[in-house]
């Protein structure tokens, strides 16, 4: 058998290896390619990590609370605003916690809590790093697993 011969028995099936090998490639780089990208939900705008509330939060709450607070019937703002006896300080807390509700602080065990109205929340950016809640009067910042008080905003929830 002569060298041309040889060549021809091992080239033919190289070729047909090689052709079956380029052609799996092309049709798999197209498929992927026609494969239509999944469209994600874009989350809220982010705010930048901060230690407190931003400008745009502190707009947002002071003008959403104070539209729900004209609202309200039967408002007692200008009244002398004396306390009623019942051993709590201007803000719905007794003075001893009201004071330690300051940023760097912690909130105490088993004070009163609330979340924010769901149209308040829903107007505000998403904040990974920290809740929003109301403590009394104020509205406070609280870091996600160490519950330290990023910041405060006094006196904008009225009851």
């Amino acid at each position: 058998m002569t060298y041309v011969g040889e060549f021809k028995s091992i080239a033919k099936p190289l070729l047909i290896a090689g052709s079956t090998m380029l052609a799996v490639t092309v049709l798999s780089v197209t498929a992927a390619a026609a494969k239509p990208i999944p469209m994600q939900v874009a989350p809220r705008a982010e705010i930048a990590q901060s230690n407190g509330f931003s400008e745009q939060e502190r707009r947002i709450i002071l003008d959403v609370l104070d539209a729900v607070d004209q609202n309200i019937a039967g408002d007692d703002r200008g009244k002398g605003g004396k306390n009623k006896g019942n051993g709590k300080g201007k803000n719905g807390l007794p003075p001893g916690i009201a004071m330690k509700l300051e940023r760097g602080g912690t909130l105490p065990p088993g004070i009163a809590k609330r979340d924010l109205p769901a149209d308040l929340r829903s107007r505000l950016p998403y904040r990974s790093d920290a809740i929003r809640q109301i403590v009394g009067s104020d509205v406070v910042l609280i870091e996600k697993g160490t519950d330290i008080i990023l910041d405060v905003i006094r006196d904008v929830v009225r009851y």
